[in-house]
């Protein structure tokens, strides 16, 4: 790491110092403005740091930074949180609880980058990129197989449950009936993991308009696959996999060819995507209304004011891992016993499966904390409530110094997988792009989801590299002559 960019991360942990310092007088305008001013400054250094702005460290930083802010912004200069999280708000604990983190995450980032010398090179990558263009065809046919597969288990899904007319009773209802279903078939793991494939594909085309042009029937195929899985996921207003499928293709598309500079074009295409996301979440309550009184559903789904509310993202979903911090900080302050722990090693069992499981799994803290603090919400759905926060998980386990402590792995291992994992063969590539939309959820998650989802995406992604390449060794050897 270069002297220049080590004084720039120091100077940007001054300034969240200086947050923290701030926030500790309770002077919380000030304190919101010099993290946001942090936080903007983060964002620029990481580019600098990593060279580019598609990359697992970048996303997490980006998103983290929504999470961060956008509630205590709509706390303390807009018009507060959703109904559901109570005044007053403890803007100033969470502001010193972010800066921590992001100081933590700096220092995890530099000492990578100061420790080790085992970075990906242009040769390195160029490997990487002939092998996935050795492997492509069989990349796209791979990615085909996959969108059927998830589209198939999304009907079968839908059918187990009660059919067509399910899709109109909520989101929440249909994710609990779905889930209490004997095996729930991934039908949005195997969906990720074919758009990670097709991404992939993509970026082996990227400069390869020839290439392009011949499989263009095939990808227009996969998009034919995956449009069942796509509306239903729409009509449910289900935004997290809608946007987890965009970022593996955008992931995809510069994976060989990393973005330097955020074109105008690429930012109508997000700004375009957003608002498509925002009117989902704006009008899946009025779904239900749809069979009935489609005209009503029309004439207030559209209704501009409606759209402007939600596109505000503190008082949608990026708000609720500031208000979840708030409630718990406002009923325990100082005064818990902090879990050393606990929660993170409950969330290791996760990814085993409840009929393997020896006994009743562990509660997941995502669940005790809905139930002792939003009771009412379990109500809507076995699987219903307001996430948690990653924030919050590292600070009732560890209190202030755990949430820096928990950044600082997180920086040094993000700034390990970018350098010493991205390229490494087809399997990492993969899980690469299948596992950078994780840092979407990330904080307003628990460990315990994240290392599920990884884990099982990994494994999933290991069986298909597996069988594909048994299918065509078994091919080679029919085609050997004698």
């Amino acid at each position: 790491m270069s002297t220049i960019k080590l004084t720039s991360g120091l100077l940007i942990i001054t300034l969240f110092l200086t947050s923290i310092l701030i926030s500790v007088n309770y002077y919380t305008n000030i304190s919101l403005l010099v993290s946001i001013a942090g936080s903007i400054l983060l964002i620029y250094w990481n580019k600098k740091v990593n060279g580019n702005y598609i990359n697992i460290t970048m996303f997490f930083i980006v998103f983290s930074v929504l999470y961060g802010i956008s509630g205590p912004i709509n706390a303390v200069w807009g018009e507060g949180l959703h109904p559901l999280f109570s005044k007053p708000y403890n803007t100033d604990a969470f502001l010193i609880s972010y800066a921590l983190a992001n100081i933590g995450l700096i220092i995890g980032i530099i000492l990578f980058n100061t420790t080790s010398n085992n970075r990906f090179n242009n040769t390195i990558i160029d490997d990487s990129i002939n092998m996935a263009i050795i492997k492509r065809k069989r990349i796209l046919n791979v990615a085909l197989l996959l969108a059927l597969i998830a589209s198939s288990f999304e009907i079968i899904n839908l059918i187990r449950i009660g059919g067509i007319s399910l899709l109109f009773v909520g989101k929440a209802t249909y994710q609990s009936l779905s889930s209490n279903l004997t095996f729930t078939l991934p039908s949005s793991d195997v969906m990720t993991i074919a758009f990670a494939f097709l991404g992939l594909y993509l970026g082996t085309t990227y400069s390869d308009k020839v290439q392009l042009k011949k499989s263009k029937l095939k990808i227009l195929l996969f998009l034919l696959y995956s449009i069942p899985f796509l509306l239903i996921n729409t009509v449910l207003g289900q935004r997290g996999i809608l946007l987890t499928l965009f970022i593996c293709i955008l992931t995809g598309v510069f994976f060989f060819k990393p973005l330097k500079r955020v074109k105008p074009k690429l930012v109508i295409i997000l700004i375009i995507f957003y608002v498509f996301l925002s009117f989902l979440f704006a009008n899946r309550s009025l779904v239900s209304t749809i069979p009935d009184n489609p005209e009503y559903f029309l004439e207030t789904a559209f209704k501009k004011e409606r759209i402007i509310e939600v596109l505000n993202p503190g008082a949608n979903e990026f708000g609720a891992a500031f208000g979840n911090y708030s409630e718990f900080y406002g009923k325990y302050d100082y005064n818990f016993i902090p879990k050393l722990g606990e929660t993170y090693i409950k969330g290791l069992v996760m990814p085993i499966p409840s009929f393997v499981y020896p006994g009743d799994k562990p509660q997941q803290i995502t669940y005790e904390f809905r139930d002792e603090f939003f009771a009412s919400e379990a109500s809507r759905g076995r699987i219903a409530g307001t996430a948690y926060s990653s924030i919050l998980e590292a600070y009732s386990n560890f209190n202030f110094i755990g949430v820096l402590f928990i950044y600082l792995i997180i920086g040094y291992v993000l700034q390990k997988i970018d350098t010493q994992y991205k390229y490494k063969n087809i399997f990492f590539m993969i899980l690469y792009i299948a596992s950078i939309p994780v840092t979407v959820v990330f904080h307003r998650s628990a460990f315990g989801d994240i290392f599920s989802i990884i884990f099982i995406r990994a494994l999933a992604i290991y069986f298909f590299i597996f069988l594909c390449t048994k299918t065509n060794n078994k091919k080679n050897l029919r085609n050997e002559p004698v």
